[in-house]
Order: C-alpha cells, then sequence, then structure tokens
C-alpha cells in the first residue's frame, strides 16, 4: 500500500472557475500581431469592454459531467472574487466559493476547508487583479501579454497568445479565431496540472455572447469536465449570504460523553490500521491523511449490502485507477458513533492487500472533523473535538496550510528546501519526481524497491540520504525513496518536493490540526532509532495460490547474488517449514535482522526443489550519516 490521493470536482473546478474568469472580461483596438489589438477585436466581438465592465454580477445553471459522472450545476459570480458554485451529482454534491476575504470548499460530507496554502492565495491574487483589469496594462508590473503565432486548434487557424504573470509561474495560452476572434480554447500550464479548455455554442444574452458549453480536460489526471448552460443571468438579486463561509456539519457522537476519545491501532509494514465496524461487523481500515475521501472495499461493500454508484477518475502515488461511489450506513471506531458518509470505493483493495487484509481507507473526510493525536509509541490515536482542543507540551507547532486537503509542511533533505506533504497512508517517505529531477537526485545511488498500491505497482530507488530535517528535528542518515517514473499520481506534482510517510513520521509525538491548519511534532520515545530495515534485498509476497513467494529482488543485493528469481516459491526459512497460508510478516521480519545473520532458503522452482543461501548485510554501508551545520538550529 503506497500513498494516495484521489482528484475532487472541488479541486478541479475551483481551477476551471479561476480559467473562466481569466476568459471573461479584457480590452479593445485594432488587430495586428499587438496582442492588445488582437484582444480589441475580441471584445468587440463578444459585446464591448465598457459593457463588460459594468457587470456587476452573473448567476447560471445548467448540466454538468465529470468524468463517468452526471448532474447539474448552478454559480452565483460577483467580482472582485466572490462566487459561488453548487454541483450535485446525486450520489455526491458539493459547494465551494469565495467570501470575497476566504476562498473555501464545503465537501459530500458537510466537511468545511478555507484554502490557506500559499499557492491558493497567489491565484487569488492574481483573479483580484484580472477583476480590476490589471492584464489590459501594456506596462502593468504584474502581466505580460504576448503573440505566439497563428495556431491550428480542432482545424480553425487560430490567433495565440500567452499571458504570464510574475506572482507565480503559471502560464495561460488563449486561442482566438482568425475570423470571428471569438475564444475557442485555452491551455492554462500550472507545475502540477495542464488545463486545456474548448469552448462553443456562443448565444447573446443582454448585449454580451457568452458560451453555453465548455469542454475541459486536466492532465496527467486525464480527469474531464463538461458543462452544458441552459440558463445564464446578468445582473440578477444576488442574496450576499451565498458567499458567505458555510457551517459544517456535525454527524458524530462520542459515546463517552467525552471530548476526546482513544483509539488503539495497529502499525503494521509503517500503515496504520483502526478497527471500524460497520453494521455490526468490524475489520482493520488503514489510516490515510493522504486521501482526499474515504474508501471501501468494493467486494466488502458488496458483501455488506451497500450499493456502488457512478464512475470517477482517481490517482495514486504512481499512476490513475477507477473509483465507484456508495453511501456508508452508520459506524463507529472506538467510542465515536458517526452517521451516514458518502465513500469512494475501490476494486481489489482487499485483494491486494497482505496482512492485514485492508478493507477500506479512513481519509480526509474523516480525519478533518478533529484535532488528531497520534502516539506511535503508545500505538493510540486520540481524536480531539476542535473546539475544546488546547495544546500544552513543548513541542513545536507548523504551520502546514492544506493543499489538496493534505498537510503540507517545509522539509529540508540535504540542503534542499521545499514543501512537502503529511500522508499517514505511506509506509515510506518519497520525493516527488520533479523535485528529484529539478536537483540531479533520479540516477542517486540506492536500492531498487517496489510498492504496491491503489494506482498498481510502483518503482522506486530507495537512498540513504545524510540529513532530513523538520523545523529544527534532524533525522540523519534517513532513507527516502526517489520513484523510477514520473507517473500520473501524486510523484508527478511540482508544487510538493516530497511526501513524509511513516518511516519518518514514527520517530515523532504528531498532532494534527485541522481547523487551525497545522501540526505539532514533540520527540517520540524513539526519535533517535532507525527503524528495522531490510538487510536481503527480497521482498516477499504470495502466489496466486497462497504460498510465500520472491516477489522482487534488488538488484546486487545478498538475495540476488545468492541466485533467486522473482517468482520461486518458498517452501523452508532456516530449516523452518513454510506452509501455504501461513503469514509472511514474520519471515519478512528474519530478513530485517542482524548483519552477519545467515538465512538459508528452500525453494520451488518450475517444479524443481533447490537451495539457496546468503547473509543479511547493512545495503546502505557507504552512504552519508550527518546533519551538517548548513541546516537551521
Amino acid at each position: 500500500m503506497s500513498n494516495h490521493q484521489q482528484g475532487q470536482p472541488g479541486r478541479l473546478g475551483r481551477i476551471l472557475h479561476i480559467l473562466l474568469l481569466v476568459l471573461t472580461p479584457l480590452a479593445a483596438g485594432a488587430v495586428g500581431q499587438d496582442p492588445y489589438q488582437i484582444l480589441h477585436k475580441h471584445y468587440q466581438a463578444i459585446g464591448g469592454l465598457e459593457r463588460l465592465q459594468a457587470v456587476e454580477g452573473s448567476y447560471s445553471e445548467g448540466r454538468v459531467r465529470y468524468d463517468g459522472l452526471n448532474g447539474t450545476f448552478r454559480q452565483w459570480e460577483r467580482p472582485p472574487l466572490q462566487y459561488r458554485n453548487e454541483e450535485d451529482f446525486s450520489i455526491i454534491s458539493q459547494v465551494e466559493g469565495d467570501s470575497g476575504e476566504e476562498a473555501w470548499l464545503l465537501d459530500t460530507n458537510g466537511q468545511l476547508l478555507i484554502h490557506r496554502h500559499p499557492d491558493t492565495q497567489k491565484r487569488r491574487q492574481i483573479r483580484l487583479l484580472l477583476d480590476r483589469y490589471e492584464h489590459l496594462n501594456p506596462d502593468s508590473s504584474f502581466f505580460s501579454l504576448n503573440f505566439a503565432g497563428i495556431t491550428d486548434l480542432d482545424g480553425q487557424e487560430c490567433y495565440e497568445l500567452i499571458l504570464d504573470n510574475r506572482i507565480n509561474t503559471d502560464r495561460i495560452h488563449f486561442y482566438f479565431d482568425r475570423q470571428s476572434y471569438l475564444l475557442l480554447g485555452s491551455l492554462y500550464r500550472q507545475p502540477d496540472v495542464e488545463i486545456h479548455g474548448r469552448y462553443g455554442d456562443f448565444r447573446w444574452v443582454d448585449g454580451i455572447l457568452v458560451a453555453f458549453y465548455s469542454h475541459t480536460l486536466f492532465l496527467p489526471w486525464e480527469k474531464e469536465v463538461e458543462n452544458w448552460t441552459t440558463t445564464h443571468l446578468i445582473d440578477p438579486v444576488i442574496d450576499p449570504k451565498l458567499f458567505a463561509l458555510p457551517e459544517k456539519s456535525g454527524d458524530y457522537r462520542i459515546s463517552s460523553g467525552k471530548e476526546s476519545a482513544t483509539v488503539p491501532f495497529r502499525l503494521v509494514e509503517n500503515l496504520i490500521y483502526l478497527p471500524v465496524s460497520l453494521a455490526g461487523d468490524t475489520r482493520e481500515w488503514v489510516l490515510d491523511s493522504g486521501a482526499t475521501m474515504s474508501v471501501i472495499d468494493a467486494d466488502y461493500a458488496r458483501a455488506m449490502g451497500i450499493e456502488i454508484e457512478g464512475t470517477i477518475r482517481g490517482y495514486g502515488f504512481g499512476e490513475l485507477f477507477d473509483l465507484g461511489f456508495a453511501a456508508l450506513p452508520p459506524y463507529r471506531v472506538g467510542d465515536i458513533d458517526f452517521a451516514s458518509q458518502k465513500v469512494y470505493v475501490s476494486d481489489g483493495l482487499t485483494s491486494r492487500s497482505y496482512e492485514p487484509e485492508i478493507f477500506g481507507i479512513l481519509g480526509y473526510d474523516f480525519l478533518s472533523r478533529f484535532v488528531v493525536e497520534i502516539d506511535y509509541d503508545r500505538a493510540e490515536v486520540t481524536l480531539h473535538e476542535p473546539e475544546s482542543f488546547s495544546y500544552q507540551g513543548s513541542g513545536r507547532s507548523i504551520a502546514a496550510p492544506l493543499k489538496y486537503r493534505t498537510f503540507t509542511l517545509p522539509v529540508n533533505l540535504e540542503g534542499l528546501p521545499s514543501q512537502w506533504s503529511l500522508d499517514l497512508g505511506a509506509h515510506h517517505s518519497s520525493i516527488h519526481y520533479p523535485f528529484a529531477e529539478r536537483h540531479g537526485l533520479l540516477n542517486r545511488d540506492g536500492v531498487d524497491t517496489v510498492s504496491q498500491g491503489m494506482s498498481g505497482i510502483s518503482r522506486e530507488t530507495t537512498a540513504q540520504f545524510s540529513c532530513l530535517e523538520i523545523d529544527g528535528f534532524r533525522l540523519p542518515g534517513h532513507l527516502v525513496s526517489i520513484p523510477r517514473e514520473r507517473g500520473q499520481g501524486a510523484t508527478a506534482l511540482g508544487e510538493v518536493g516530497g511526501n513524509l510517510g511513516n518511516s519518518t513520521l514514527r520517530h515523532f509525538h504528531l498532532i494534527l490540526d485541522y481547523p487551525g491548519q497545522r501540526i505539532i511534532l514533540e520527540r517520540g520515545k524513539h526519535f533517535d532509532k532507525s527503524g528495522e530495515r531490510d538487510k536481503s534485498g527480497l521482498l516477499i509476497g504470495r502466489s496466486e495460490e497462497g504460498q510465500a513467494m520472491v516477489s522482487f529482488l534488488a538488484s546486487d543485493s545478498p538475495a540476488s547474488r545468492a541466485g533467486l528469481e522473482a517468482g520461486d516459491l518458498i517452501v523452508a526459512m532456516n530449516g523452518e517449514e513454510v506452509t501455504d497460508g501461513q503469514p509472511i510478516l514474520p519471515l519478512r521480519e528474519r530478513l530485517r535482522g542482524p548483519v552477519g545473520t545467515p538465512i538459508t532458503l528452500r525453494l520451488l522452482r518450475q517444479g524443481e526443489t533447490l537451495e539457496s543461501s546468503f547473509t543479511l548485510a547493512d545495503l546502505f554501508a557507504d552512504a552519508p550519516v550527518g546533519c551538517p551545520d548548513y541546516l537551521s538550529e
């Protein structure tokens, strides 16, 4: 199980909304290769700048398709900055908006998120300047507009203009038809995503030509949004309360009557397993702050009589996958009773897991209700009521604004500072591909590894870095994984340097303050211990028949040099028989024993029995260790 995140209509709809605002009012003049002259003709064609500047608000509604979901939308806008967008897909719905002071999202389970991340604040600043027509000024200190030539767009010859800004690295390409000067398409490039837009079905509404159709493709996530407007009103009466921050729902109860509840967990292979009772059936679910929404296994949902609806694209650590939706019946975690909740549904979540089996994932929509305290030493999670929580300890409070509904915080890896996400659903910490590419880390020496996640197998190199620092907490000789390929999932994200998983987080006593968008770190009892490491280069998995099997071998490792091959069945280890269905975790534990420990395996390969022996070794003996003076005290 690797870290994962799933795309949400709110996140993508917010980007689309900003883009459409950019595409609306600009300027006017005569045509040529000067970009402002081209815009002059464009805005003459759609009603004129004077008419556009006179608009004080608008309302639109219609149909929307989001991947495999069909629904309806309603949207209100009042410049500058104020807007509200409601999307209803029956099985899920959500509302997002901006009060003019803060951008916000109310998800399908009634949880309120206020967007405080610096990347979001920069894009709000850009939008405010656009609302004030700053981009019309050729001498603007914020924007520059350039003519990029004549481009073929879906068989139409178009003028291509490029809008850059000096606030962030976002770049927007506009494609205007050479005959009509209507905007037919756009390309919005951000570090993490490309947004390709197409516009059509232009109709006059109160003196303004409006596109009643739009299609948007988000890459690399391959997510699509298609809108068909049925009603568009200019300057309608709008209640200002529509833009205000909504109230989040109170959909749980702590049965003890206290202001917090403590739940024991099992930490297995660096994943946190919590018992979840669903309709009287208790199974183990993984706690995952990197999941934008909770997930249930499809087979388990069917066995519990839960109906599965719809299809949407999700993305994991490396690649993409499909998800459905379901409404969970009331459920219980520890002493907390929860009302019905909408969740994702994933095929194969349980069957792909080993020990223990994973029946579900508790993600952002579960965690964000609380201030979450994780005590790795006691193996306990305490869920605090936010209104009554007050921290009295001596740990360090770190601002960690939510991005993609996941905490982000500053991390310094060997003198390379960047923002990293915090992911309880990740076995280990990892670098994102763009960060590794920028800093020449893709060919760093290390040990080849693989991990299984919702998006399938991810291939990585685990490298030992001299030091990883979080707000003065230094972890010398820390292991961090580097992806072998860019992928289409979280590894492709460019505005985040990496991902902190449990291999790092278990060094701490950790508090996740969702309302405050901060984390608190205290040194754990085992802060100075590096944790158990594999010393063989061998990953033991299961065959389809349930027999322990050689799943993967790191090149030039003790196990690979001993002649093992992927697919070998393991019938004995150090003289002890390994039977079908026998737990494999104890076998993996032996491979993390002291350096110098001999390991002898009896194997079955294509019907032939053979033996292989090797000795456990430090796979990172020659790697750097130590935190130098360039890191902050």
